[in-house]
């Protein structure tokens, strides 16, 4: 099988705009009555595009994690790139340190 040449950032980018679900995302904070300020009211399908690829540019030069609004971002250290829609998320108080001991933070 033959292999292309690699897909570049921007076109990853392009690929996750074109398959995520910002309708549904849309849909979701019309009914829950989400607002985003720079944007005067429920942000648009257009205004949730924009968004992301915002942080997903700000993610190009470095891998990490990035969020606003519900959208977050990902770029990891191997080049996937993700979307994803948060509308709750809990982390641990606890985190485990490199020595083995845990500590909460």
């Amino acid at each position: 099988m033959e292999t292309g040449a690699p897909i570049s950032y921007d076109e990853k980018v392009e690929e996750l705009i074109q398959g995520f679900d910002f309708d549904l995302v849309n849909r979701v904070m019309e009914y829950l009555g989400w607002i985003y300020e720079t944007s005067n009211g429920v942000p648009s399908v257009e205004d949730l595009k924009t968004e992301a690829r915002t942080l997903l540019e700000k993610l190009k030069l470095k891998p990490g994690v990035l969020g606003c609004g519900g959208i977050r971002a990902s770029h990891r250290e191997d080049g996937t790139l993700s979307l994803k829609f948060i509308l709750t998320e809990y982390w641990s108080p606890i985190c485990e340190e490199e020595d083995g001991e845990y500590s909460i933070v």
